[in-house]
């Protein structure tokens, strides 16, 4: 789903499926703290598009959604 937000960002759910263990990169603007860098991402729930992660530059722990995930740069096997 594409759509414009009232800043106009282009807002879109992240297409592929993230799982525990993954990196990601975080969409800037979307967090209210800034990652700066990426994210490993230790709960996934693919249907309800909601993941916990933490950010790994201070090991803060948050909840996200898929239109925050920009991409995963790294995938766990």
């Amino acid at each position: 789903m594409r759509c414009m937000n009232k800043f106009g960002c282009d807002i879109r759910d992240y297409p592929g499926d993230i799982i525990v263990g993954d990196l990601i990169v975080i969409i800037p603007g979307t967090m209210l703290i800034e990652p700066a860098g990426p994210c490993l991402v230790l709960e996934a729930d693919n249907e309800k598009g909601i993941y916990e992660i933490m950010y790994t530059r201070n090991n803060y722990v948050i909840g996200c959604g898929r239109f925050e995930i920009e991409r995963v740069i790294s995938e766990s096997r």
